[in-house]
């Protein structure tokens, strides 16, 4: 991935958690075979995303060479957003995966929880 594509992302999370209470993480890993879902759960444990209060986290996970990719939020954002929301984004991303877009799945799977974060997270004191 490019640095400019890197820059995409880091934008794009910073624009899907302004003025909420979310938090968005994104892992790149380089196994060639990967259960993505078991990954991503043990990378939302090591990185401690659990210890975001109020526990609306999320992570994408994405394994290039296995051509695998998982979205996991935390407990207060999958109560709120349902499993519906997740087979969504999941459905949605396939195609640019499928491209090997993977910066614009990753920006768009952000986006994604970032318009959740705002319908159920928005901060107080946000605009």
């Amino acid at each position: 991935m490019t640095l400019l594509e890197r820059r995409r992302i880091a934008d794009a999370i910073a624009q899907a958690e302004r003025g909420t209470s979310g938090r968005i993480a994104v892992r790149l890993i380089s196994d060639d075979t990967v259960d993505a879902l078991d990954r991503a759960k043990t990378e939302f444990e090591r990185i401690g995303m659990r210890r975001h209060e109020p526990r609306n986290s999320a992570l994408i996970l994405v394994a290039p060479k296995a051509r695998r990719y998982a979205v996991l939020g935390d407990r207060a954002l999958h109560e709120r957003v349902g499993d519906a929301f997740w087979n969504d984004v999941v459905r949605e991303l396939q195609p640019l995966f499928a491209r090997d877009d993977l910066a614009g799945a990753i920006v768009r799977g952000v986006e994604r929880l970032g318009s959740a974060f705002q319908e159920h997270f928005a901060s107080p004191e946000a605009p």
